[in-house]
């Protein structure tokens, strides 16, 4: 009776282990491509020199890789500053600044699919909604529409003000009306009938938006103090709060329920439900301006910043676990800006 309840064991396992199809295993074990299942970063190059690059380093660390755009298109130059990356499915939309282009690639192999110029000027940002690419210019001052699946243009949306970084929430775009420091708008575009529907005004030194359950969240910051917004998406509406203390916070990331910003040489984290800003740093550094916290980013529970070493060597990143213990370090290209998950 022993070596007979063993043996219906041992058919049960066997019936699990073949319950799960090629389909389950596809699914769930087998990377989409070389540059699956890990960050991307985003090295913008000095400006002027189209050089340009990517980094890629695997979620458990072990796999790192600079220079991916041109490995694998070792006849393409990525170009000159590439300012952000926006994702839709297979898709990765690499926004080249100064080369006024939209590289497309397959985000998981990084094999070219095409080039996007016609209407690009000076570009900053981008965004996929409902299958329309939509890309902030600077000179323009416009919002350039394109398929995102053929890549050919459509219409634009001129806004005639700063047009940068730009996030969907409640079926609707909201650009950042702001740069460098200066600006203290958010405009928000209907993108069916292609109209500005409000503008919200903010605090002078808008430089981060985030979206996150509807929520839209704006990090102003100037030598004054440094303030957020929460915008409803379904109102358009937006509360506020400040700090006098902690001024000029410059960077800021949404993940979970926390909301990660810096400010000089530290960084700093509050609840999504906080009303006051937290100032007491979770991560202090030497600071460089210009170069420390060039690129930040939280990601599964990490903290990944990047220095540009002052654009005269290449970048160095550093990576954090939630309790601002190092855990990781590389050097990357020239002046990382950006760090993206790759799942």
């Amino acid at each position: 009776m022993k070596f007979k309840k063993h043996y219906v064991s041992i058919l049960a396992i066997a019936f699990l282990f073949a319950s799960c199809t090629k389909d389950d295993v596809a699914e769930n074990d087998v990377p989409l491509g070389a540059y699956d299942n890990g960050i991307l970063i985003l090295n913008e190059g000095n400006y002027g020199t189209p050089n340009a690059s990517i980094s890629y380093i695997s979620n458990d660390f072990l796999t790192f890789q600079n220079n991916i755009f041109l490995t694998v298109n070792p006849t393409k130059v990525l170009g000159d500053v590439a300012q952000s990356m926006s994702f839709d499915n297979d898709k990765a939309y690499i926004v080249i600044n100064n080369s006024n282009k939209v590289e497309v690639v397959n985000r998981y192999t990084f094999e070219s699919l095409g080039t996007i110029t016609e209407n690009i000027k000076n570009p900053r940002f981008s965004v996929v909604l409902n299958g329309k690419l939509y890309v902030t210019n600077a000179t323009s001052k416009a919002i350039t529409i394109y398929d995102a699946t053929t890549f050919s243009y459509i219409a634009s949306i001129e806004l005639n003000k700063t047009a940068e970084k730009i996030v969907t929430a409640n079926g609707k775009l909201y650009v950042m009306n702001g740069a460098y420091g200066y600006g203290n708008q958010v405009t928000v575009v209907n993108p069916t009938t292609k109209a500005i529907v409000s503008t919200i005004t903010v605090e002078e030194g808008v430089n981060s938006i985030e979206e996150k359950n509807g929520v839209v969240y704006v990090l102003c910051g100037n030598s004054a103090r440094s303030k957020l917004f929460k915008i409803n998406s379904s109102s358009d509406t937006a509360t506020s709060f400040e700090s006098t203390t902690l001024t000029g916070s410059l960077n800021m990331d949404v993940e979970g329920d926390k909301i990660y910003y810096t400010s000089g040489a530290g960084v700093y984290v509050m609840n999504t439900t906080a009303t006051s800003f937290s100032e007491t740093a979770l991560i202090s550094v030497a600071y460089t301006p210009y170069s420390t916290f060039y690129g930040f980013n939280v990601i599964d529970g990490n903290i990944y910043t990047a220095d540009a070493n002052g654009f005269t060597a290449d970048g160095t990143v550093t990576v954090y676990n939630s309790t601002g213990t190092v855990v990781k370090t590389f050097t990357v290209g020239k002046g990382p800006n950006n760090f993206y998950s790759n799942k």
